[in-house]
């Protein structure tokens, strides 16, 4: 294995590490959540997060890389739940430039599954990013504006 393949697989295993703590953040989030809507998408934003490092373990297969090792069960989350929520999405966002980075240095070692599988990723993290960052305006608007709040309303309303 080359020094080139090397790297893709450290940055396949570094965004493997991400992600595994961003589900484990994203459910300490949802549990948070009192608005039943909002915990079931955050448990889903969670789920994505889970899926992508399925996939990207399993291009680290591919390669011959593994196993690798588990970050820490104890997520610590700052008390305010807006900050986490724009810290998280945030995350997404960079996350999101990292795949394109290394969906390039992919399809330069003509490793097209794996270029696949973090343009796949990119694509889902600028969602969630958006998505998170979404969350927590508006209920940084429905903490600004009274107890109608966005995290506790039902959509539509």
């Amino acid at each position: 294995m080359g020094a080139r393949h090397t790297r893709l697989a450290a940055a396949l295993a570094a965004a493997w590490e991400a992600e595994v703590v961003s589900a484990r953040r994203m459910t300490a989030l949802a549990e948070r959540i009192g608005d039943a809507r909002v915990r079931a998408r955050l448990m889903v934003l969670a789920a994505f997060c889970r899926a992508h490092a399925s996939r990207l373990l399993a291009r680290l297969a591919a390669l011959g890389r593994g196993p690798l090792p588990v970050p820490p069960e104890d997520i610590e989350l700052d008390a305010d739940t807006i900050l986490e929520l724009r810290r998280e999405g945030c995350f997404a966002r960079a996350s999101a430039a990292r795949y394109e980075t290394t969906a390039e240095l992919a399809r330069q070692q003509a490793d097209l599954s794996s270029a696949w599988v973090c343009e796949l990723n990119r694509t889902e993290e600028q969602d969630r990013a958006r998505e998170l960052l979404a969350l927590a305006e508006g209920a940084l608007a429905a903490v600004m504006h009274g107890p109608s709040s966005t995290l506790d309303a039902s959509p539509g309303s």
